[in-house]
Order: C-alpha cells, then sequence, then structure tokens
C-alpha cells in the first residue's frame, strides 16, 4: 500500500501511553503533526473516533480528537488527528522538532545486528516495560520476540518465541531496553519465525539454536537440522 501521509512519522522510543476512552489504551509508536501509529492490546475498529490522551516524553500532556484509519489483527493501527487546535500542533511542532534534532544526533552503536530486513514482520521496537507490555501486548498470544538496545537504531541481542508472548517478555525487563514481537498461528509456526532470526542476526546472547518443543519432529526451515 503506498503511503499516503503527507508529514514526516518521528518515532517515539520513551514509553508514551495513550488512552482512546472507554477503548483502553494502546503505546504511540510514531508520531506527526496529522497522527499517531499506535499498537494496542485491544484492537481498534477503523472509523472510531476516540478522545485520544497522552504524554510526550519531556513535554506536557495532550489532549485530542483521533479517527482510527486504518488497523489490523496485530493491534497496530493508524490513528489521525481530527481538527487538532492551533495550540495542539504547535506543541507537536516544538516536540518534533526537539526530536529530529534528537534523531539526527551520532549515537555509539550497540553490540549486536543491527534489525534491517526483517522489520515488516515484526511489531517495534517499543520501550521493554511493564506498562508497555500491559498495553500493547495481547494476552496469551504464541509469539516470536526480539530483544535488543535502541539509542537511534535497535540492535538484536536475543531472540526467542514463547506460549504467553506477553507473560514471557516480562521476565526480560531490566535486560534489554526495547524489543520487537509478532504474533504466530501455532507453536511450530512460532519455532519457524524464530530459526528465521536466529539464523539472521545470530544474535549473541542465543547460544545455540532454537530447540523444538518436547515429543515434536520440526526440522530448522533454514538449516534443516534436527532431520
Amino acid at each position: 500500500m503506498p503511503d499516503r501521509r503527507l508529514h514526516l512519522r518521528h518515532s517515539v522510543c520513551s514509553p508514551a501511553i495513550v488512552s482512546f476512552d472507554e477503548n483502553g489504551k494502546g503505546v504511540v509508536v510514531d508520531l506527526s503533526e496529522a497522527g499517531m501509529g499506535v499498537v494496542s492490546a485491544k484492537n481498534l475498529e477503523v472509523g472510531l473516533m476516540p478522545r485520544l490522551q497522552f504524554e510526550l516524553p519531556g513535554s506536557g500532556a495532550v489532549h485530542a480528537m483521533g479517527c482510527v484509519v486504518w488497523s489490523d489483527p496485530a493491534g497496530r493501527a493508524g490513528v489521525a488527528l481530527a481538527n487538532p487546535i492551533p495550540t495542539l500542533q504547535e506543541s507537536l511542532r516544538d516536540w518534533l522538532a526537539a526530536n529530529a534534532l534528537a534523531e539526527a544526533e551520532e549515537v555509539p552503536p550497540y553490540p549486536g545486528s543491527p534489525i534491517d530486513s526483517l522489520s515488516d514482520w515484526v511489531t517495534g521496537p517499543l520501550p521493554l516495560d511493564a506498562q508497555v507490555l500491559q498495553h500493547a501486548v495481547q494476552e496469551n498470544r504464541v509469539g516470536v520476540y526480539v530483544l535488543g538496545h535502541g539509542n537511534g537504531k535497535f540492535h538484536v541481542v536475543r531472540v526467542g518465541r514463547a506460549q504467553d508472548l506477553r507473560a514471557g517478555l516480562v521476565a526480560y525487563i531490566g535486560q534489554y531496553n526495547q524489543f520487537l514481537y509478532t504474533y504466530c498461528t501455532s507453536d511450530h509456526d512460532a519455532f519457524r519465525r524464530e530459526c528465521r532470526f536466529y539464523h539472521h542476526y545470530r544474535p549473541r546472547s542465543n547460544h545455540s539454536h532454537p530447540a523444538r518443543a518436547p515429543g515434536a519432529t520440526w526440522d530448522c526451515p533454514i538449516c534443516h537440522g534436527f532431520k
């Protein structure tokens, strides 16, 4: 689908929780003067027009009306700011200008592999903390995760999978500062995706090939191991 945005989106690297009234909460992934990308543990319906409330990192609280213009089953959505008032636009411009300068600064690289060609498979990177997990990741979903550090660019350090993705990620809070994730249709699907991430990035915290589930006869789709 072609990108029809009229305004450049900027990533929001610090936790920015957005409230959708009675429709719950989510996490702001990126932001522009005209709208935002969000991810939520509750799917948002296209056409929904919630009252938005969120706080920009290093700035004040923002209140606005929004309209969900697209969404997908993974909880990702695009929200347009409906008729933003001039003072809100001014606050957003100030924050976006400051954020653009910060993004342009040269940052020291973290050890590890930079995320690149597989980024379309996953949601994130998002800050790895309890509040983000609660509002962004759905409960009791099988999935694959990518853990690492980000300061201008996300660097992969560990990959893994979990029967309950949210619960599995909680154990790594404090060890890594950002994560990416994708939901899977089955344990076998999760194993295959974890294998692809493992072979692509060779993350330094994974000391061995992803293991099969007990009793399973699956083969790795890349190296065809376990045959």
